[in-house]
């Protein structure tokens, strides 16, 4: 009998080993979390899955082995697994893959899909790895949404608001309100210090800004003067918070403008001194006249008198100062608020032009001269005589105001829709110190001035509905009253 032996140590080892392996794999393969599967390439038919398979898409394992992803039409797109098939087959394999995945009960998810070719018993396997990112997709875009939100609250406030470094104070944002209001677009200011556009008049408000911040102290309404691009010098109330990006601090900052609102303040103000002043004088002004016409009327009586022949002089100046008086009575009742006005459709141009004969003269008897420059403007609401007035008192004002010959020159224009009348002289000048208080009962800088003239042609402007500004300088002060132009009249020609 003829035996042989035949060394199968080896051959157990491989098998042993290969063994041991597939349990690795279907251990790895059933218990990951991720959703795995292997399915033939060309029909997509699974030939098996995993639980996390079964519990996100909510079919049984039954349900899906030996069917394919178009028979349960599990793929919102089902063209997507052709474009990972295709990946796969010029690249080997596919990676992260982002998929819509309908499960059973119809509910969609986001997953990111990763696969590659395996090789089962000679036959070539689609196996892949699946994450659900469903979650972190709804977080992202609520995320993105918020973003959306903050940058258009950010963006469409009406405060001025800007992202800042705190050291440098370089800008990171700006919103639209701060182009508005300060004058530079977002491109202009993006990098470039608040310092280097001249935003800080006052840099020692940014410095006391700086110093709250780094002391991790909120700031509130602070009160600071910033400039624009336009040169102007506005006011506003300044809140910020310091806030971390990527490391760096930085400042957000909202700005209240707030210049009109303190203009509109010390305008109300002046008002009600100028109605306080009004409703005293008409309470008290036939009293006193009464008396100074009588006082007024036996002067004139004993003028005539030849026994006063040598005081013909004294009876004028008392006749003189007794008229002066009732002129001063006379602005005084034209403070009132309650002063009735008649305002009709008239031409400012024609109601200039007919008080010309009489502003002339009395500037060719001072050796100075009256200028006309009127141009085309609309019909506008006045009261005839108020307006008169005003022009009066202005031009009068203007020829006071210059020791030497000169002009005063009267001009009249469209402006962004408002209808301008201006008056300029060449005088000195108004000291800036007075700018503001400008209309205000009995300030005057002229030594036998009452200080009402002014404060009688703020009052028929508000009557108007228009705006008095003031520019001055040392070679002469211009007033400009702006008129609203809403009268439906077409201009003249």
């Amino acid at each position: 009998m003829v035996g042989a032996s035949i060394d199968i140590t080896a051959r157990k080892k491989v098998e042993a080993s290969l063994f041991e392996s597939q349990q690795k794999f279907a251990k790895v393969f059933y218990s990951n979390p991720d959703i795995m599967t292997i399915s033939t390439i060309k029909e997509g038919r699974y030939i098996e899955v995993n639980d996390a398979f079964v519990a996100i898409s909510g079919y049984e394992r039954h349900e899906v082995i030996g069917r394919s992803v178009i028979d349960l039409n599990i793929l919102v797109y089902p063209e997507e697994r052709d474009m990972v098939i295709k990946q796969i087959q010029e690249k080997g394999r596919v990676r992260d893959f982002e998929i819509e995945l309908r499960s059973k009960y119809g509910k969609i998810g986001t997953l990111l899909v990763s696969g590659e070719i395996m090789d089962l018993n000679g036959e070539e396997y689609l196996i892949t790895t699946t994450r659900d990112i469903t979650e972190r997709k709804r977080m992202e875009e609520a995320l993105r949404l918020s973003e959306e939100c903050l940058f258009k609250a950010f963006n469409t406030s009406p405060f001025i608001m800007t992202i800042t470094t705190l050291e440098e104070g370089r800008f990171i944002k700006a919103n639209q309100a701060f182009a508005r209001i300060v004058g530079y677009d977002y491109e202009e200011v993006i990098g470039r210090t608040s310092l280097e556009i001249g935003f800080w008049l006052n840099p020692l408000e940014r410095d006391l800004l700086k110093q709250s911040i780094l002391a991790r102290q909120s700031v509130r309404d602070m009160e600071i003067v910033f400039g624009n691009i336009r040169g102007e010098q506005r006011l506003g109330l300044l809140s910020a918070e310091g806030l971390d990006i990527n490391g760096q601090a930085c400042l957000l900052s909202v700005l209240t403008d707030i210049t009109e609102l303190r203009r509109m303040e010390v305008e109300m103000s002046r008002l009600d001194r100028l109605n306080l002043v009004g409703e005293m004088a008409a309470s008290i002004g036939h009293e006193i006249r009464n008396p100074m016409t009588t006082v007024r009327g036996y002067l004139q009586i004993m003028r005539e008198n030849k026994v006063y022949i040598q005081e013909l002089e004294y009876f004028d100046l008392m006749i003189e100062e007794l008229d002066r008086a009732n002129a001063i009575i006379t602005d005084f009742l034209s403070l009132a608020k309650n002063k009735m006005v008649d305002m009709k459709p008239g031409d400012l141009n024609a109601i200039i032009n007919k008080l010309l004969p009489l502003i002339q003269a009395k500037a060719l008897s001072k050796d100075q001269y009256i200028k006309l420059e009127l141009g085309d403007i609309p019909y506008l609401l006045l009261d005839n005589k108020e307006i008169q007035q005003l022009i009066l008192n202005l031009v009068n004002n203007g020829l006071e105001s210059m020791s030497l010959p000169g002009y005063v020159t009267i001009k009249t224009y469209m402006e962004d829709e408002a209808v301008i009348l201006a008056v300029q002289d060449q005088g000195k000048g108004i000291d800036p110190s007075l700018l503001d208080k400008l209309g205000t009962p009995f300030l005057t800088t002229k030594e036998n001035g009452t200080g009402l003239g002014l404060a009688v042609c703020y009052r028929i402007a508000v009557q108007h509905n228009a705006k008095i500004d003031v520019e001055t300088s040392a070679d002469g002060t211009t007033f400009y009253l702006r008129f609203p132009s809403e009268t439906g009249e077409e201009p003249m020609t």
